[in-house]
């Protein structure tokens, strides 16, 4: 199962906001942001991995090849 995410304040409670003949819109119910794309994931864990990697943090950081 999929679920939207909010481009600008990356929440998940992104609903349909309108469409038919105007192009589907979404709208974001936690800060109100109208988007025409929202951000798609199929997996929890890639939205996980999204939210660290937004807040400037490295959950997966590649490590440092050893010191010769």
């Amino acid at each position: 199962m999929s679920f939207r995410v909010c481009i600008n304040c990356h929440g998940i409670r992104v609903y349909p906001y309108m469409g038919f003949m105007v192009g589907q819109r979404f709208q974001c119910q936690d800060c109100q942001e109208l988007m025409v794309i929202p951000l798609e994931f199929e997996r929890q864990e890639d939205y996980e991995t999204y939210l660290v990697a937004m807040k400037g943090g490295a959950e997966h950081e590649p490590k440092d090849a050893e010191e010769e």
